[in-house]
């Protein structure tokens, strides 16, 4: 649900915008783009910083480069109160595999996106994640990424409303070097950090760390720099639709996934193995905004989509594409 505001203006929204599509560009680039100076558009980044709407800047990395599988995990929880629940999300958060958390309302109290390279390592995981949880446990299910597309935010200005970051099935493991692990360490939670800072970071020579970025994104190991946002504070409220599809072609399938891809105020789209075959990160002003998605999607797509069922999402505790069994 949606914090208090704090409003931001047209210049404030370009400069997001810019961050949401490179985050790494200086800026002196964005400056450029949005029409400012340097000097303000790093005032007004630092600004955005203070009051919270940023808290930081990630490196999206493909896992699947690695021979990894990614698995949400849907927690329903009993008998907790406010403090035992946050002490719970802490320790959940702490775990090297798990590279997405987030809690809300709604049948799942959080999801929890973890990293494996086998059935048995999830096995393992999934035991771990279930007796952390212990005696509030009240019933899990998980599903299994297909692929995914992180697109834009919406809200922003952009040209480019279905610019996205592509992710799918894991591929035939690759392997980092020494220097590809430094970097992409330094980077993972800090995507704006200078090259001279890494250096000092990473002991490694300024040209060898541009070399490495390069090839990192040449690669596609690399897919993206992203500000992360409480959207909460821009005044908006974030669902997360989870979807059943019945039997559909292909065909439709793709129609459905392209329609939701564009759709103004879907922001992410998930393709799942499980109990789940679609999920949908959704902002909108407000419930009444989210209801109306909801009934387009039914009016338009009625002859595949089973069930539903929705989260509002109050907190993302964590995002973190790269796995600490890497580095």
């Amino acid at each position: 649900m949606p914090k208090k505001k704090n409003l931001i203006d047209l210049k404030d929204r370009k400069i997001l915008a810019e961050l949401d599509n490179n985050s790494r560009q200086t800026d002196s680039e964005i400056a450029k783009k949005v029409g400012l100076s340097k000097q303000v558009v790093n005032y007004r980044i630092q600004n955005l910083i203070s009051k919270e709407i940023i808290s930081n800047f990630y490196t999206i990395v493909n896992i699947s480069k690695f021979g990894l599988d990614f698995y949400y995990i849907f927690i329903q929880l009993s008998n907790i109160n406010k403090e035992q629940e946050k002490k719970l999300a802490e320790e959940i958060e702490k775990l090297d595999y798990v590279g997405w958390l987030v809690s809300g309302v709604g049948r799942w109290d959080f999801v929890v996106g973890v990293n494996a390279n086998s059935v048995l390592a999830f096995e393992k995981y999934l035991s771990q994640l279930t007796n952390l949880c212990g005696k509030h446990l009240h019933e899990y299910i998980f599903t299994t990424l297909v692929s995914a597309e992180h697109l834009s935010y919406k809200f922003l200005p952009s040209k480019e409303i279905a610019y996205g970051v592509r992710q799918g099935e894991k591929k035939e493991a690759i392997s980092l070097s020494e220097d590809d692990k430094k970097i992409l360490k330094a980077i993972s939670q800090n995507a704006r950090l200078p090259i001279t800072e890494i250096s000092k970071k990473t002991n490694l020579p300024i040209h060898t760390i541009s070399y490495h970025l390069k090839n990192l994104v040449k690669s596609e190991v690399i897919e993206g720099f992203k500000p992360k946002i409480d959207i909460g504070r821009l005044g908006y409220e974030w669902h997360l639709l989870l979807i059943q599809l019945q039997s559909a072609s292909d065909r439709r399938k793709k129609e459905f996934l392209e329609f939701c891809k564009y759709h103004q105020n879907i922001y992410y789209v998930t393709n799942t193995i499980g109990l789940y075959n679609v999920m949908l990160d959704i902002h909108v002003n407000n419930m009444q905004e989210f209801k109306e998605v909801l009934l387009d999607i039914k009016e338009k797509f009625s002859d595949i989509v089973k069930l539903y069922e929705s989260i509002i999402i109050f907190e993302e505790h964590k995002i973190d594409y790269l796995p600490k069994s890497l580095i």
